[in-house]
């Protein structure tokens, strides 16, 4: 009997609400809506809708990278009417979005009576038309070049699917949603594709949760091919696998992987920890979970420290624990706990057995303070190790020469009219002594 009621009352309120919904999709209509990109300084958006019953008062548009959760919610000037169009015009060069950023809009539209219509979420693509683009896609990558031809789109692809089939096997994981990478043919192409202001060093960029990679690479440089391309989608085939909305994934691991997965090895990084190892100067690994230093030669470090680290466990505890690694970092299960469940050592734990496989510290090498300035990109060569500065072995007064000239004639102006306020004040002196200045009557 009580089932019954709910169900009479259910249908009441079902039947009593149709007629305002209703009113509302049949009173207003969306006759035309578009969004014009042009990269990358702008995004257009215009509707014309009408109203069949009480004039329009109010509209709003919602947009924003269809793979975010949020949306940016815009209320626009509607001079009241049956018929109205709307613009909106988007400046792109403040509110930056990569080429190959995925985009979702709709309006909200409302009448004077209180009607409200909600249109359909559109989608488009906020591609760079600058350029002649060709196009090859595989296994949710796609890749984007304008130089080089057809030869170079098949290499570009082929070290793609590589990577993806080395990750596979790695980590268990393969791309669930569209990785788009564009291949600028210079630095200077690429960098008008990055935000304004951007460091001038860097080499490209990656975007994990809008799922783009931009990179500057000549067609035939295949090293330079082999070193950015299985390194990104390394980060983005894992950020796909671990996403939740609670934890991360340890950036040594991220980028210990990353630069693991490079075709193209970084040279020397294996003779750099080997030296840290001697000297006492490895980082701890309990440092690297959250950030590397901005010191490029400890940066550097720091990368070739996660690869050997990330190696060190592929080779002694296997994929398959590399795999149960990661479905951890997926639930968000925090590293220690992660590393205790899958291998049963905690983070310290692994960090001395990793060091065991290297040389023995046998000297140690004072740490001076390095320039603090942004780390190498890893598109980029790594960093040397900062020189010596110029001003060793100097005297102070040749470091001043040398550094500070304005400081040095500052500092013998005012020693010459300490000088002769000095001077003047002893003459005074003397010759009160001597009486020269008494007076007669």
């Amino acid at each position: 009997m009580h089932f019954l009621l709910r169900m009479l009352l259910l249908s009441i309120l079902l039947v009593s609400a149709a007629p305002a919904y209703a009113r509302a999709t049949e009173t207003i209509r969306v006759e035309a809506s578009t969004a014009t990109p042009a990269f990358p300084t702008s995004i257009s958006f215009e509707v014309t809708a009408e109203s069949s019953a009480a004039p329009l008062v109010a509209a709003q548009l919602l947009y924003g990278p269809a793979r975010s959760n949020g949306l940016t919610l815009v209320e626009l000037p509607v001079t009241p009417g049956q018929r109205v169009t709307l613009q909106h015009r988007l400046d792109t060069e403040v509110a930056y979005f990569p080429p190959g950023t995925e985009m979702s809009y709709r309006w909200v539209l409302r009448d004077a009576d209180g009607n409200e219509m909600t249109s359909p979420v559109e989608t488009f693509l906020y591609h760079d038309e600058r350029f002649p683009w060709s196009e090859r896609s595989e296994r949710n990558v796609i890749v984007y070049w304008y130089e080089g031809g057809a030869a170079f789109g098949e290499e570009l692809i082929t070290v793609a699917t590589q990577t993806l089939d080395q990750l596979e096997q790695e980590i268990g994981a393969q791309l669930d949603q569209p990785v788009r990478i564009y291949v600028y043919a210079s630095n200077s192409d690429m960098r008008s594709a990055l935000q304004r202001n951007s460091v001038e060093w860097v080499g490209g960029a990656a975007w994990t949760d809008l799922g783009v990679i931009v990179g500057g690479i000549m067609p035939g440089d295949t090293a330079e091919v082999e070193r950015i391309l299985p390194h990104e989608l390394s980060h983005q085939v894992l950020a796909q696998a671990t996403r939740n909305p609670y934890g991360g994934v340890p950036v040594w691991f991220d980028e210990g992987l990353a630069v693991h997965n490079q075709i193209q090895r970084d040279l020397g990084w294996e003779e750099l920890v080997e030296e840290a190892a001697i000297e006492g100067r490895l980082i701890p690994l309990s440092s690297l979970a959250a950030s590397f230093p901005a010191d490029p030669a400890q940066a550097t470090l720091s990368y070739a420290q996660s690869r050997d680290m990330v190696e060190y466990m592929l080779d002694v505890h296997g994929p398959e624990a590399m795999r149960t690694l990661v479905a951890a970092f997926a639930t968000a299960t925090p590293i220690e706990d992660a590393l205790t469940q899958v291998i049963g050592m905690t983070v310290d734990e692994v960090d001395a057995a990793w060091r065991t496989t290297l040389p023995t510290q046998v000297r140690e090498v004072p740490m001076v303070p390095g320039p603090q300035t942004a780390p190498p990109s890893r598109f980029d060569q790594a960093a040397s190790v900062p020189q010596a500065s110029q001003t060793d072995g100097l005297s102070w007064f040749e470091q001043i020469q040398q550094q500070a000239p304005w400081a040095l004639l500052i500092g013998l102006t005012f020693l010459i009219i300490i000088g002769l306020t000095i001077g003047g004040v002893v003459v005074v002196i003397v010759l009160r002594l001597a009486g020269v200045d008494k007076r007669t009557s």
